[in-house]
């Protein structure tokens, strides 16, 4: 379209997560017509649903249940310390509501448009929108311009490097927090942020957990001094943790899993009830189709520069779809 072309909105933000919502929020108070256009099951986005307030909420309940159970620091005696998982659960589930109802009611407030509803480019100023399964509107694809776009559309669990894991099933960020009981061991593959905190909440309620890393220390993106102080903490707490392994192999065993990894030299074994999937996160930009518009990626990720925007001007990107 041409510079002097009719859109129907000035700015459409393409997912209703964090970014989105704070792009939307301020394209409209500097009144562009805007609108927010949203294709997942729930509203709120990753940090309210499946990310930074559900597993803090967790992590709280765990240091609570560590605090309880070593009170011996502080002078105190306790006896028979123990816990209801399902209220513990409720209690994030109540959280977390509460903060995604908020997040529904700015997007619905009325100072832009917001449509559940997919998106995909079909060119650099048009989207086609596709109604989600779930949608309770009647309706088909159409089409939708604007002469600007903000792309937020986040990052989901990364694939496996062993299909036999696919085979098997195993937890990730996402599915672990539906849990309505606690297996009895697990194994976390992967030890960045996320499988440490999960690794430490299983731990802290009684699960026997064994963390195995890739890299040569936990944290791989910090400092190795300040890894190996993790690393101490948690052998300290009963975790258990190999770094620098390779994995070979899973399998079931019974009602067991198990993994086969190379550790000095050598091929461990070790069985738990159950995998947590802790190996990072990837962009979700398949759906947009940005091949068609020479928008440049970075293993992945959306390139942008230092204003957000893409390798086309009026394209911006914002978020863990940006890596």
């Amino acid at each position: 379209m041409s510079s002097s072309a009719v859109y129907d909105f000035d700015v459409a933000v393409i997912g209703g997560g964090s970014g989105g919502y704070a792009a939307a929020r301020t394209a409209a108070g500097e009144g562009l017509k805007t609108v927010v256009l949203e294709g997942g099951e729930e509203v709120g986005g990753l940090c309210i649903l499946r990310g930074c307030m559900p597993t803090k909420a967790l992590l709280h309940a765990a240091a609570v249940m560590h605090l309880v159970s070593h009170p011996e620091a502080f002078g105190i005696r306790t006896e028979g310390v123990t816990f209801d998982f399902a209220k513990v659960m409720a209690r994030k589930n109540a959280l977390i509501k509460d903060f995604a109802d908020y997040r529904s009611q700015q997007l619905g407030s009325g100072k832009f448009e917001f449509l559940r509803t997919h998106a995909s480019f079909v060119d650099d100023h048009t989207l086609e929108l596709t109604p989600p399964a779930n949608a309770s509107a009647s309706g088909g694809k159409r089409q939708l311009t604007a002469k600007h776009f903000v792309i937020s559309t986040g990052s989901k669990v990364a694939p496996s490097p062993l299909p036999q894991l696919d085979e098997m099933g195993y937890l990730t960020s996402d599915t672990a927090l539906e849990l309505t009981r606690l297996p009895r061991s697990i194994i976390v593959l992967g030890a960045g942020a996320v499988g440490l905190e999960f690794a430490q909440f299983f731990a802290r309620f009684g699960v026997k957990t064994t963390v195995i890393q890739r890299s040569p220390h936990v944290l791989q993106e910090m400092d190795s001094d300040a890894a190996k102080v993790v690393e101490s903490v948690f052998q300290r707490e009963g975790i258990t943790v190999y770094t620098g392994t390779k994995l070979t192999d899973a399998r079931r065993l019974g009602s067991s899993k198990e993994i086969l990894f190379e550790h000095k030299g050598e091929t461990k074994r070790v069985l738990a009830e159950e995998i947590f999937f802790a190996m990072g996160r990837v962009p979700n930009v398949a759906p947009l189709k940005l091949d068609k518009l020479g928008v440049e990626l970075e293993h992945g990720r959306i390139r942008t520069n230092r204003r957000l925007q893409t390798t086309l001007p009026h394209i911006y990107a914002a978020g863990d779809c940006t890596g």
